[in-house]
């Protein structure tokens, strides 16, 4: 709990400077550079803890499998509620194109 108590004093910190005006306008033009740095670290960071963890690894065919069912069920869904969403709309609109 403490962890994301910091995460959002953070956040709040650094939105307060911004609106202040107390970052420097050269920073503004750097951001996305420490952004992806970073996001990099992160990443890295993770892949590692990752790597080391032995149940991670040895589950990685049934975490892969649930990924799958995820993003076709997702994909799926998607469409089903967009055809549905688009039946109803022409409807509504009396058969006429948006």
């Amino acid at each position: 709990m403490s962890s994301i108590l910091l995460y959002l004093i953070l956040l709040l910190a650094g939105g307060f400077l911004s609106y202040k005006g107390l970052v420097p306008k050269k920073l503004y033009h750097r951001l996305d550079v420490v952004q992806m740095i970073c996001l990099f670290a992160l990443l890295f960071t993770m892949g590692l803890r990752i790597g080391m963890d032995d149940a991670v690894i040895g589950a990685f065919a049934e975490i892969g499998m649930h990924a799958t069912l995820y993003a076709v069920f997702t994909v799926a869904g998607s469409i089903i509620f967009v055809y549905m969403f688009r039946k109803g709309w022409m409807r509504m609109r009396g058969g006429k194109k948006a």
